[in-house]
């Protein structure tokens, strides 16, 4: 994706794509005394399914490769032009498109090399701000998300992040809802129509898409190369690693890592306990702080969380 081009698209019709009449291959294949294992029963609506030499293509009825775009079983697929199905990333009309490992198009929240996407019904990357369910989305020139957070003016506190798992989702509601009560704003003193200002905007955080992918790194690192005094062998603190990356120089940032949890809510008091006080140092109090990533990994039944956040 690094330095892929990019285009705004609307909803395409995938059935207008030319299917191309391709080679004849039932008798080829039958002739070379390799006739193909199809894959598992399918409802075909395309054709069937053929493995060739480590690659998928999709045969008609009528014995002929199909190409393009191609619907089989409810999902959409793209076939190259020598029939092999196509997996990753796809340019299509200055579109980008996703095709998992299975071949199927992907549409909804995806997370691909580390990073979130998020793909509309068609198939096509999102790459302008997107509204779903009170939360706001932006996205970067490769289309990964940036930043999510509550919609403007609706008052703070926790809202709906669409890649989160039951897990995650429950602790950003606890620190959300945290920070909300910990807002001092006033919407009559400081919110005027006239003047649209965002009155709320320190009432509940924002996910980082970069500390959301540094806070998914940290915690798989700890728990393959184990985690002590807040050190990662060879990575070291978060501070090193922030520093060895190049982000956030300069801003204030606390890394908390909750461990052999029994589920979400005992995880949430865990957090409260060590930085939901007012009695501790300001830099230690994680509503003090502006932007977080979350992590979760369930081990042996047991929770797992990586908390990272930056001012």
């Amino acid at each position: 994706m690094a330095g892929m081009r990019r285009g705004r698209t609307g909803r395409k019709n995938k059935t207008g794509r030319k299917t191309g009449a391709g080679r004849r291959v039932f008798l080829a294949l039958l002739g070379a005394g390799c006739f193909l294992a199809a894959a598992p029963p399918v409802t075909a609506q395309a054709g069937m399914w053929m493995d060739l030499d480590g690659k998928r293509y999709l045969v008609s009825e009528a014995g002929t490769l199909l190409t393009g775009w191609q619907q089989q079983d409810g999902s959409w697929y793209y076939l190259e032009a020598d029939g092999r199905m196509k997996t990753g990333w796809l340019e299509e009309n200055g579109a980008w498109y996703y095709l998992e490992e299975t071949g199927a198009m992907a549409a909804g929240w995806r997370r691909i090399g580390g990073k979130y996407y998020y793909f509309r019904e068609n198939g096509t990357m999102q790459d302008v701000t997107l509204y779903q369910n009170g939360t706001q989305y932006t996205f970067g020139e490769d289309g990964s998300l940036t930043r999510a957070k509550k919609e403007r003016n609706t008052g703070g506190g926790s809202y709906e992040i669409g890649f989160f798992d039951a897990d995650r989702q429950a602790m950003a509601d606890s620190l959300n809802e945290l920070k909300k009560d910990a807002f001092d704003g006033d919407e009559e003193e400081d919110y005027y129509e006239d003047e649209k200002v965002d009155y709320d905007k320190d009432a509940s955080f924002v996910l980082s898409g970069t500390l959301q992918e540094i806070a998914e790194h940290r915690l798989e690192a700890a728990r393959s190369r184990g985690y002590g005094s807040g050190r990662i062998p060879d990575e070291g603190t978060i501070s090193d690693y922030l520093e060895a990356a190049g982000y956030g120089k300069g801003r204030r940032h606390l890394e908390i890592y909750l461990i052999n949890c029994d589920g979400a809510t005992q995880a949430e008091e865990k957090l409260l306990r060590k930085h939901g006080s007012d009695e501790r140092e300001r830099k230690d109090r994680a509503v003090y702080y502006k932007e977080m990533g979350i992590a979760h990994e369930t081990v042996n039944g047991r929770d797992y969380y990586m908390i990272e956040l930056m001012r």
